[in-house]
């Protein structure tokens, strides 16, 4: 069923590769506001989907939401996904799609696909006004777009923002994961997903009901919830923030922009 415009919740979780947005996921999951866990409605993560394809089929049932190849398709030709190094039959060799069930055909584009139906399922949610969650590393500002999006619709966004203090802390954690069988990023990209995500990160505030940052610079220790608002009659509501505690990605991405 979907959500009327009072409850219409989008949660999303951002910060650079390798920073940790995995760890806070798990702990809003365990959560509890006056003893009701958190809401995350449907969680869409676009390297999970790229593993389940691997695996096997994957339903949309899962997703609440009923598709065919041809709306999949109109989605993925609009969307600016199928390009030169990408073709529109490349694509369609990539998959195949019946009684609403994906099934992958060629195992070396599965994180191609994966990041495809991340994008479509975001789309189809916020257009059925579902509750919706998902992760991200805000390398693209479509992933701003759509914050504006459910906002204008109704929705109440929530970010919950994770970095470290230097990209040579993501690299080596991504490095470390991918030793241990995780998900493997190349250098240059974890870099330059850093500096991008963070660019971001002050817009999608902007766009925020509430806004959750945490800092997980320090191996060994738990990430640090540094700063939260709350949009109150439409201005942030800060909580007492320590300012000896601040990180200086945050000081040099979020509050300069500010006293710009």
């Amino acid at each position: 069923m979907s959500s009327t415009k009072s409850n219409l919740r989008l949660r999303v979780f951002a910060g650079p590769n390798g920073s940790g947005k995995s760890t806070i996921i798990n702990a809003v999951r365990d959560l509890k506001v006056r003893e009701i866990p958190v809401d995350f409605g449907i969680y869409i993560n676009a390297d999970e989907i790229a593993n389940e394809l691997l695996d096997g089929t994957i339903s949309f049932d899962k997703y609440e939401i009923k598709t065919n190849i041809e709306e999949f398709l109109a989605f993925t030709l609009s969307s600016g996904l199928i390009n030169e190094t990408f073709s529109k039959q490349d694509f369609l060799e990539t998959f195949s799609l019946e009684k609403n069930q994906i099934t992958l055909l060629n195992p070396e584009l599965n994180e191609r696909l994966g990041q495809i139906m991340a994008d479509f399922l975001r789309r189809k949610l916020l257009a059925d006004r579902k509750k919706f969650s998902f992760e991200t590393v805000f390398s693209h500002p479509s992933k701003i777009d759509i914050m504006r999006e459910a906002k204008a619709a109704g929705y109440k966004v929530y970010l919950y923002f994770v970095s470290t203090e230097s990209p040579q802390i993501n690299k080596y954690r991504v490095k470390v994961r991918t030793q241990k069988g995780g998900h493997d990023v190349p250098e240059d990209k974890i870099e330059q997903r850093y500096y991008r995500s963070l660019e971001l990160m002050f817009d999608a505030a902007q766009i925020a009901y509430q806004a959750y940052f945490f800092d997980n610079s320090k191996d060994g220790e738990d990430f640090r919830l540094f700063a939260h608002f709350k949009n109150v009659r439409g201005e942030k509501e800060w909580d007492p923030i320590d300012e000896e505690n601040v990180p200086g990605w945050f000081i040099e991405y979020y509050s300069k922009k500010v006293k710009k």
